[in-house]
C-alpha cells in the first residue's frame, strides 16, 4: 500500500508541475521555484529507483578507522569497543583515536579502552589543545599507512558488519569514497530526535541513494564514511587549511573532502546496507546550533560544487544547481508566501500542496522501507525543516565565522602518541 501511495505521489507531483508551467505568467517567483523544487523531488525517486548498493567482492583491504573525539568520555570508549568488535580480519584493522584538546575525561576514557585490547590494536593519539576536526582527522590519517581510511565520529557506532560491507565498493577502482547508512540512536527520546531520525533516513535512502547512481554522493557523511587513501593523500594538506573568505574553514569537513575527491576525478558512492548508528541533538538550542553550522558549509560547499561538477559530474550538474538554487532561494519563497496573502493578495494554493505532496510522498517512502511508527514524523519534519529555513540567511551572514558553537581554536601544541 505504501508503494501505492508513494506512485500516486509521484502522479500528483508530475501534475503539479505540469499546472504550474502552464500558468507561468505574471509573478513568476513562485512558479518557477514550485517546478524546480517538485522536478528536483521527482528526479530523485526516478533515479533512487534505480539504485543498487555495491556487489560483496570479496575484497578485504587493511583498514584504519578513524575517530576523532572533543569532550567524548564515555560515548569515545563505547565506539572504540564497538569498532573493535567488527567482523573483520584483525590483522587488517587498525583504530586510530585522536583526542582534540578534550577538557572531560576523554583522554583517559580512551587509553583505558584501548588498554584492554592487545597492543597496536587501538593508537591513541593527543593533539594538546582544541585544533578542530580536520586537525584531529588529518593526525588520524597520518598516523597510518592503511589503504582505506574509515572515519567515524566518536559519538556513533558501526554495525558489526559494516565496514566488511562498506569497503566492497572499492573492487570499482573508479570509486573514491563511500558513505554507508546512519540512524538515529536516540530517535525515541523526544519530537525532536524523532524527526530527525526519520529526515536522516530520507537523506540517506533517497537523496543520496539517487546521487550513488550517477556517482556523485556530494557528502560522504563524518558519522560513517570511507575514503581511498590515494584518493585523499593528494588533498590533505589544501583540506586540512582550507581557506574561504580569508579565513581557515574549520567546519564542514566531511562535505568538503567529498567536494574534493569528486573535484579530483573519483566517484563518490553510497551503501545503504553499511549501517551505523549515531546520537543527535535532543534539545533544540544544541540542534539550531548544529543546523546553522551545516548551513554554513552547505552554503559553502553547494557553489564550490557546482564550479566543478560540470567537468567531473556532468549528470550530477543540473541536480545540484537546483537544489543550490532552491536552498537559496528557499527563504525568500517561504516569507513572501506567508506575507502576500496578509497583503492582500491570493494564497499560494498550489505552492502549499507542493510542500504537502513532497512531505507526504517522503513519509510514506519511510513508511515503504521502514515499519518503526516514524513515518509520520518524515510528514511533519518536512515542514518543521522547511519552516527555519531562513537560517541559511544567518548561515551566509555568519561564513566567515569558523566557531562550532560548542568548541574554541586553542594554539597547537605536541601532539601525543600512545599505542596500546
Amino acid at each position: 500500500m505504501a508503494f501505492l501511495g508513494v506512485v500516486g505521489i509521484w502522479c500528483l507531483l508530475a501534475w503539479h508541475v505540469e499546472v504550474k508551467v502552464a500558468f507561468m505568467r505574471g509573478n513568476l517567483l513562485l512558479p518557477i521555484y514550485t517546478v524546480l523544487v517538485s522536478s528536483y523531488v521527482l528526479s530523485r525517486f526516478v533515479l533512487a529507483a534505480f539504485y543498487r548498493p555495491p556487489r560483496d567482492a570479496g575484497i578485504t583491504p587493511s583498514i584504519a578507522i578513524v575517530v576523532p573525539s572533543f569532550n567524548e568520555g564515555e560515548a569515545v570508549a563505547r565506539t572504540i569497543h564497538s569498532c573493535l568488535a567488527l567482523d573483520y580480519p584483525a590483522d587488517l584493522l587498525e583504530i586510530v583515536v585522536v583526542n582534540d584538546g578534550s577538557t572531560d575525561d576523554t583522554w583517559d576514557q580512551m587509553v583505558a579502552a584501548a588498554a584492554r585490547y592487545p597492543e597496536g590494536r587501538v593508537r591513541c593519539v593527543d593533539l594538546g589543545s582544541n585544533q578542530g576536526k580536520r586537525a584531529a582527522m588529518a593526525a588520524g590519517i597520518r598516523a597510518t599507512k592503511a589503504e582505506i581510511l574509515v572515519f567515524v565520529d566518536s559519538d556513533s557506532m558501526p554495525a558489526p558488519g559494516a565496514v566488511r560491507k562498506l569497503v566492497q565498493g572499492f573492487a570499482n577502482e573508479k570509486v573514491g569514497a563511500i558513505s554507508g547508512l546512519t540512524y538515529v540512536r536516540n530517535a525515541d527520546t523526544n519530537a525532536l530526535t524523532r524527526m530527525q531520525a526519520a529526515r536522516y533516513y530520507v537523506s540517506f535512502q533517497l537523496l543520496k541513494s539517487a546521487e550513488s547512481v550517477v556517482g556523485a554522493v556530494t557528502c560522504c557523511s563524518g558519522c560513517f564514511a570511507a575514503y581511498r587513501r590515494v584518493a585523499i593523500a593528494p588533498l590533505l594538506d589544501t583540506w586540512e587549511h582550507q581557506r574561504f573568505l580569508g579565513v581557515e574553514c574549520t567546519y564542514g569537513d566531511d562535505r568538503n573532502l567529498t567536494n574534493r575527491v569528486i573535484k579530483a576525478g573519483w566517484k563518490t558512492r553510497y551503501d545503504g546496507q553499511a549501517e551505523a548508528w549515531t546520537d543527535a541533538p535532543d534539545q533544540y538550542k544544541k540542534f539550531f546550533r548544529q543546523q546553522l553550522r551545516w548551513k554554513k558549509s552547505w552554503s559553502r560547499e553547494g557553489l564550490l560544487l557546482i564550479a566543478h561538477i560540470w567537468r567531473t559530474r556532468p549528470l550530477a550538474f543540473v541536480p545540484v544547481a537546483v537544489q543550490t538554487l532552491a536552498g537559496l532561494l528557499s527563504p525568500f519563497v517561504i516569507l513572501y508566501s506567508l506575507t502576500k496573502p496578509a497583503l492582500g493578495g491570493e494564497i499560494p494554493l498550489i505552492y502549499f500542496l507542493g510542500l504537502y505532496l513532497v512531505a507526504m510522498a517522503y513519509a510514506l517512502l519511510y513508511r515503504m522501507l521502514r515499519n518503526d511508527g516514524l513515518w509520520m514524523y518524515a510528514f511533519t519534519g518536512t515542514f518543521f525543516y522547511i519552516a527555519f529555513s531562513p537560517q541559511v540567511l544567518w548561515a551566509i551572514a555568519r561564513i566567515r565565522d569558523g566557531k562550532w558553537g560548542t568548541r574554541d581554536v586553542a594554539t597547537p601544541e605536541p601532539l601525543v602518541l600512545v599505542d596500546a
